[in-house]
């Protein structure tokens, strides 16, 4: 053990758990997260303790670690473990590697090196060289990184960085709340697909610390945006009119037309043969598809479907009663289509909706990294609690998720997302500028 190591091992860090989510397509995935999560199947607090017993035994059961611990130590850290009471079925494997990766000192390794094993004819030269791999390799959680940076976990993202800026060289594959898959994607890209400017804020001195490093962000950020970014957020708008709109505009007909039965029986998740619920399975379908095949973020699927909500529907001769079926074709409107969309939404925009649109666009409110909505703590944005439930589906209280749903275009959801949304594409335009200049011009 090297000097200092123990005393590394005793600092205090944030609070951190191990999460085993469950994906929408029936897999599960193990997570670090800085926060708890709710709605998940498995989510363990990592102690002080813990995470010090589950370092030293990472010590201990390292590739190449020349440094061996005697059974009568390792034997009296296990009885310790077994004091600390780890839950039943607790994923010791993964739990060591993340204590290893906390508390690993950053001689400067990375996360990219695949390693051999030793052979009894190895020169010193190479068997130094294979051991230091193995090491890098067992102090390396490159996966936690890139799905904390995608997932909007900025405290993680932050904390593992600071041990080892290499993990920004680190290309793989990783899954939204959406059960987006992105594949040979790095952290910082994953920040600029999702529109995540604060993470891309946090990321962006961390690649001084590489070499060649102002060269290896340009490349990245160039295999993202291959043209000037205003230049692609036209293409999307585009996109939207040419694909999303006439998706919809065959729903919102089926709607208007939907007799009293029909908007209930599908409002509240009612199977039957009528065109409006046989119309809305097709919107979903397609929409998904739709979703799941791009890359960057489109938010003018969700500006669209707002816009819709404002102008498609005849307010000025509204049925206002209590109940009445024009309410009820709105409600279903906002509840199963505009909280479909809602769906995909990466993590930072579900986060600003979780906290409240208004305070951070015309507050200037500092946006949490919660999914918890502000005002009604026991609902939550992410994760998904299902395939056909939850937002879209047989969620009562969306509208919770986006402000109170009216007509107000200056003061409504439609324009406060809007501009939500021009102001992340500034921020960005400013944060990569004289970085790229063709991205910015």
């Amino acid at each position: 053990m090297r000097p200092g190591d123990a005393a590394r091992a005793t600092q205090a860090t944030q609070n951190l758990y191990m999460v085993t989510i469950k994906n929408l397509d029936g897999t599960t995935k193990t997570v670090l997260k800085s926060q708890l999560l709710r709605g998940v199947t498995n989510c363990h607090l990592l102690t002080q303790e813990q995470l010090k017993a589950l370092w030293f035994l990472g010590k201990a059961d390292l590739a190449g670690n020349r440094e061996s611990i005697s059974y009568n130590k390792r034997f009296r850290i296990m009885l310790f473990c077994a004091d600390l009471k780890f839950p039943a079925g607790f994923d010791f494997e993964h739990a060591r590697r993340i204590a290893l990766a906390i508390f690993a000192q950053p001689d400067n390794f990375l996360p990219l090196d695949t390693f051999e094993a030793l052979q009894d004819d190895d020169t010193p030269e190479i068997r130094e060289q294979k051991i230091r791999k193995q090491i890098q390799a067992n102090c390396s959680i490159p996966t936690h990184v890139l799905d904390a940076a995608l997932n909007g976990d900025e405290a993680i993202v932050k904390m593992m960085l600071e041990k080892n800026a290499g993990y920004l060289l680190y290309r793989g594959t990783a899954s939204d709340f959406s059960g987006r898959k992105y594949d040979n994607l790095t952290p910082f890209q994953a920040a600029l697909i999702t529109g995540d400017i604060e993470m891309a804020e946090m990321i962006k001195p961390f690649f001084a610390r590489l070499e060649n490093g102002k060269a290896e962000m340009q490349n990245q950020v160039v295999e993202i945006f291959p043209c000037e970014i205003g230049k692609h957020e036209a293409k999307q708008k585009q996109k939207s009119e040419n694909e999303f709109v006439p998706m919809f505009n065959e729903l919102i007909e089926a709607i208007k037309n939907a007799s009293y039965e029909d908007i209930e029986s599908a409002l509240y998740n009612g199977c039957n043969n009528s065109r409006m619920y046989l119309v809305l399975n097709k919107f979903r379908a397609a929409f998904t598809d739709l979703s799941h095949g791009e890359k960057i973020f489109n938010p003018h699927y969700l500006l669209a479907a707002f816009e819709a909500y404002a102008n498609k529907f005849d307010w000025n001769n509204l049925d206002r009663k209590e109940n009445s079926l024009d309410w009820k074709k709105l409600d279903f409107f906002w509840r199963k289509v505009i909280g479909f969309v809602q769906r995909f939404l990466p993590a930072t925009y579900a986060q600003a909706f979780a906290y409240g649109l208004y305070d951070i666009v015309e507050n200037k409110h500092s946006c949490p990294r919660s999914f918890n909505l502000r005002y009604n703590s026991d609902f939550l944005l992410y994760p998904l609690s299902g395939s056909f439930s939850g937002l879209g589906f047989n969620c009562q209280d969306n509208w919770l998720a986006v402000g109170n749903p009216v007509r107000n275009v200056q003061w409504g959801p439609w324009f406060i997302f809007q501009n939500l949304c021009r102001t992340k594409t500034t921020s960005f335009q400013n944060l990569l500028r004289g970085e790229c200049n063709s991205l910015t011009a």
